[in-house]
């Protein structure tokens, strides 16, 4: 009589691929089809993980530029120049006055 049983530590729910185990385990009897099923579990296992990390790694990429375009704008909005229009003397001209409001001394 053998009596062979796995324990999955921790707690939280298992994951699809330790059910899937459990499950063919459980069904095939036979060694050669549990190996090959074993296997075929493993390779969707990679799969996944290499899918998951993907649309990781594009939702982080989202994210910076969402944060690298706030940061342009609040840059935009610290560091602009002013531009002021007044009427001239003579007619059909503008007075233009550029002024910034970030002195040298307060730059990094």
């Amino acid at each position: 009589m053998k009596i062979e049983f796995k324990k999955q530590y921790g707690k939280g729910t298992d994951p699809w691929y330790a059910k899937a185990e459990r499950w063919v385990y459980k069904k095939f009897k036979n060694p050669y089809l549990q190996h090959l099923a074993i296997g075929f579990i493993e390779w969707l296992k990679q799969k996944w993980i290499d899918i998951k990390i993907e649309n990781t790694m594009t939702d982080v990429d989202r994210q910076i530029k969402e944060i690298k375009e706030e940061w342009d704008e609040e840059d935009r909005k610290q560091f602009a120049p002013e531009f002021t229009e007044t009427p001239s003397e003579i007619e059909g001209l503008m007075d233009m006055e550029i002024s910034n409001s970030v002195k040298w001394e307060d730059l990094p």
